[in-house]
């Protein structure tokens, strides 16, 4: 299974750590599955570089791809619009108890 890792950014360095860390913990944890952040696997592009709205759809293609959506954050706009794709193509979606 190939599990989407959504986390609120902003261009906060602080919550790409630590959606790195959650990440890093999740795939620890199940090796037999595939975790996957966007905020890791798009890391080489400079916060907003290309814009809001399209990066969100490179996001969105992705998560495509995935059999579920596990949210590892306070629900951000870019989030939230994750949450609503991922209920739209009837994937699995699950929160993540915050500190």
């Amino acid at each position: 299974m190939v599990v989407y890792v959504a986390h609120r950014f902003g261009g906060k360095k602080e919550n790409f750590d630590r959606a790195k860390q959650i990440t890093h913990d999740l795939q620890i944890k199940d090796p037999k599955n595939c975790y996957i952040c966007p905020l890791l696997a798009f890391s080489h592009l400079n916060y907003n570089e290309i814009g809001y709205e399209e990066e969100l759809e490179i996001r969105l293609d992705l998560l495509m791809l995935c059999d579920k959506l596990i949210v590892a954050s306070k629900v951000s706009e870019g989030v939230f619009r994750e949450i609503n794709l991922a209920k739209e193509c009837n994937m699995e979606v699950e929160y993540l108890e915050l500190e």
